[in-house]
């Protein structure tokens, strides 16, 4: 990665990658997309025992934090299948790998 870049986010920035940590805290990275809506029997047992999937974030560059970080926080390794949204909604790859690594 770039090491000449700084790895700089801004405060809102940091709060997606907070957020995506108490997803993960919370059981809330599973490995269904936090964008997929849940099937019938899903959303039965979801009212019945109060288990919910994390809200997407509202703004697509927050959300591609998230999940990042929480595909990132899941398979202890980074989640090279999701750099390329990272990186098309402007993120370098110093702030890439800044993220990848406080997610490990």
């Amino acid at each position: 990665m770039d090491r000449h870049t700084p790895p700089e986010l801004s405060q809102i920035e940091w709060a997606a990658v907070s957020v995506a940590f108490q997803d993960a805290a919370a059981c809330g990275c599973t490995a269904v997309s936090a964008t997929v809506r849940p099937s019938l029997l899903g959303r039965m047992a979801d009212t019945l025992f109060g288990a919910r999937r994390p809200t997407p974030l509202a703004d697509p560059r927050l959300e591609a934090i998230r999940q990042f970080v929480c595909a990132t926080r899941r398979h202890r390794t980074p989640a090279a299948d999701l750099v390329p949204a990272l990186a098309d909604h402007g993120f370098n790859p110093a702030q890439i790998e800044a993220i990848a690594l406080l997610a490990i």
